[in-house]
C-alpha cells in the first residue's frame, strides 16, 4: 500500500503524519489489495479539513471531513472510509452468495435396482450406479422435454427459482410441480 500525505496551508508535524499512517493502515482489514491512499490535510482559518482517497483494485473510496482539530478530522474520515468499505464488501459477499445459491451444490447419482429384489424381505439389489446431470431450464421447457421423451416425470434445476424441481404428468392430464422447500 502506497500512502501519500499532502499538507496545505500548514506544516504537518511528524506525529500527525504518523497518526494518519496508523489510521489508514487499519483499512487493510477490509481489503488486502489496497493500491494507494492519498491524504490531503488543509487548514482554513479554524477549520481542519482532511480529504482521503483510497484506491482498491477496480474501486475507489473517498471521504472528506472537517472539524476544529486535525486528529478528529482524520478519525472521522477513517470511520467514514471504514463504513464505505464494510458496505461495499458486504455487497460483494452478498452477490457472491446469491450467485452460488443458483447453482446445484451436489451431483446426483442414479442407482438401478433389480426388479427381482423389490417386495422381498431381503435388501434391495443395486445393479449399477452413475452420476446424473440435471438440466437447467424453465418449468415449461422441462414439460416439453418430458413430453418429447414420452416420460412421466422430469427432474431439473429451475432457472427462475434456482431450486431442484420435479414436474410430472398427473392422472387427470394436467401437470404437477414439486420444488425443494427451503
Amino acid at each position: 500500500m502506497r500512502l501519500t500525505t499532502t499538507a496545505r496551508h500548514f506544516e504537518a508535524t511528524p506525529d500527525i503524519v504518523e497518526y494518519t499512517e496508523k489510521k489508514m493502515t487499519k483499512l487493510k482489514r477490509f481489503f488486502d489489495n489496497i493500491l494507494h491512499v492519498d491524504v490531503t490535510m488543509s487548514v482554513e482559518k479554524f477549520r481542519h479539513i482532511v480529504e482521503v482517497s483510497v484506491h482498491v483494485n477496480g474501486h475507489s473510496f473517498f471521504a472528506k471531513e472537517e472539524s476544529d482539530d486535525m486528529r478528529t478530522s482524520i478519525d472521522k474520515a477513517a470511520d467514514d472510509l471504514e463504513r464505505q468499505m464494510k458496505k461495499f464488501k458486504g455487497k460483494i459477499i452478498s452477490n457472491h452468495h446469491r450467485a452460488r445459491k443458483q447453482e446445484v451444490s451436489f451431483m446426483p447419482v442414479e442407482k438401478i435396482i433389480a426388479s427381482s429384489s423389490v417386495g422381498k424381505n431381503s435388501e434391495l439389489e443395486f445393479l449399477e450406479s452413475y452420476e446424473k446431470n440435471i438440466p437447467i431450464c424453465t418449468v415449461e421447457e422441462a414439460i416439453i422435454d418430458m413430453e418429447n421423451k414420452e416420460r412421466q416425470f422430469a427432474i431439473f434445476n429451475n432457472k427462475e427459482s434456482g431450486k431442484v424441481s420435479l414436474v410430472y404428468k398427473r392422472d387427470d392430464g394436467n401437470y404437477g410441480l414439486i420444488e425443494r422447500f427451503e
